[in-house]
């Protein structure tokens, strides 16, 4: 089986992209079309208030006519926990230790760092920044950098559309077992998609997100600020017990404890640019329309760094939690895609306490994949919104999650009793060859290169608050890197 989760801004910023509406209005406590605005939740340190994250989507047009305020978020902090939520997912939990067993652990864990520290880091700013100068969704986003760059805007918006319809069969899985396992017992991978237990729980999956999303931002933040504490908190505990239980010894050799003549393998470096991708969501439209709804007070620079130490730390933790029982159970930890849904069973079966412990790591499999989905799910949706005017934030809901679930039904049916294929491959595995490490990757790098060009030093300084020499340099590196990305990738594929 195989398949792939302050210093104040300088006054200027907007005027080198003005944003093709005002920015968002201070009064938050009025009536908009097609809901209601709320309070405004509580900020962080000295933060001004800000809008309500109402219970609308922004619609770029209704801004511009003044029939409903801009929304944003209620703070820095909302900000930081919706972002790191969306990007945290299966693709940490899963995803992370999946490519570190695969590829030698400490070796892969050195190139990942380096991925997210001189590539991810800066690139997940500038996504931000595009999509708060724009004040809109991906397309509106690229079309403020050229009408000729709308396709590109377009792209990446079904991109995210295919790669939630089977994410969001995956993530109906980890709710199964999750279920299952609290209520009775893990359940077998192979029995669990014998039937149309995969359809059932990708509709369950569908309505919640839909339920969220239908609240608009103030949906997202109550989720995030519900889920990553609960998150944070499941995966330390499965950590600490697998530490004390489990085989600590071979776990953390295996993690930090490089193997430096794998350094050399190119396949390793494409995996590990390939997961600071996928798991900082760059090229996938997450920062670009979550950046749309950010105050022009917040510090980019800032909030960017703790979303990456966050992500980072849910991906380390995931190793850690994950290893220890691998290696206990005598478990191959290259064991690849099974890890999650075959090989940890096997490894709880074994161990005592096992009968709590898959339902806590099912459990969490689940959260953190549904914090995802929602942030896939948005930048469906804010599209939906933005580019048509006959639908309110509601039929945009509708609309996206009735896509992205019809979309999910064939990948459904490839595990469940109709076994659907393509080339004689289940059809979400082929999907996810195609769009979810193929697709992303090129996304990323064309999204990368078309903003690293149309930010120039002198833009770059004003958006980030930098000195010109150190703004010349950044902006070199951020023309430079995608095009040496695109060599190391094009060489990795060739060999």
């Amino acid at each position: 089986m195989k398949f792939s989760s302050t210093r104040p801004r300088p006054p200027d910023e907007t005027t080198s992209c003005a944003p093709d509406h005002p920015p968002p209005r201070e009064e938050a406590g009025s009536a908009a079309r097609g809901g209601e605005t709320e309070g405004t939740a509580a900020g962080t340190g000295d933060e001004d208030p800000q809008p309500a994250a109402g219970s609308t989507d922004v619609s770029h047009e209704a801004v511009r006519r003044g029939e409903q305020p801009a929304a944003a978020w209620s703070s820095e902090r909302a900000f930081v926990l919706s972002t790191a939520a969306a990007g945290v997912g299966l693709g940490n939990l899963w995803r992370f230790p999946t490519l570190a067993g695969e590829n030698g652990g400490g070796a892969f864990l050195m190139a990942y760092a380096v991925a997210v520290l001189c590539f991810a880091l800066p690139f997940a700013a500038l996504e931000i920044v595009a999509g708060r100068q724009a004040h809109g969704s991906v397309v509106a986003s690229f079309r403020k950098l050229g009408r000729r760059f709308v396709p590109v805007g377009i792209g990446v918006v079904l991109l995210t559309l295919a790669i939630d319809s089977y994410y969001f069969v995956i993530t109906g899985w980890t709710l199964g077992f999750a279920v299952e396992a609290t209520v009775s017992a893990t359940p077998d991978f192979a029995e669990f998609t014998s039937g149309y237990e995969s359809v059932w729980w990708l509709l369950a999956t569908s309505a919640l997100v839909g339920g969220i999303l239908a609240l608009g931002l103030s949906g997202i933040e109550r989720a995030a600020q519900f889920l990553m504490p609960v998150l944070g908190l499941v995966i330390v505990g499965i950590a600490v017990y697998g530490l004390t239980d489990g085989a600590a010894g071979e776990a953390l050799e295996f993690l930090f404890r490089p193997d430096f003549t794998r350094m050399s393998d190119l396949d390793l470096w494409r995996a590990a640019f390939g997961q600071a991708f996928f798991s900082m969501t760059i090229g996938q439209g997450y920062l670009i329309t979550y950046g749309s709804y950010l105050p022009q007070h917040v510090n980019v620079p800032r909030a960017i760094a703790s979303i990456a130490a966050i992500n980072s730390s849910v991906a380390i933790l995931a190793g850690l939690a994950i290893f220890p029982f691998v290696f206990a159970a005598g478990l191959d930890p290259g064991a690849g895609s099974e890890l999650a849904f075959v090989a940890m069973p096997t490894a709880f079966e074994e161990m005592a306490g096992g009968g709590l412990l898959a339902p806590a790591f099912f459990w969490l499999l689940f959260l953190a994949a549904l914090s995802s989905c929602i942030g896939g799910a948005k930048v469906v949706t804010a599209a939906l919104r933005e580019q048509w005017s006959r639908f309110d934030s509601v039929r945009a809901v509708i609309a996206g999650i009735g896509a992205i679930t019809l979309l999910g039904v064939p990948s459904a049916l490839s595990y469940a009793a109709p076994e659907w294929q393509i080339a004689g491959r289940p059809v979400l595995d082929a999907l996810n060859e195609a769009v979810g490490s193929n697709g992303t990757v090129l996304a990323a790098l064309a999204t990368s290169m078309i903003l690293g060009w149309k930010f120039p030093p002198s833009r770059l300084s004003r958006a980030f608050n930098l000195r010109r020499r150190t703004a010349t340099a950044l902006g070199w590196l951020l023309r430079i890197a995608p095009i040496g990305l695109a060599a190391v990738f094009g060489l990795s594929l060739l060999a």
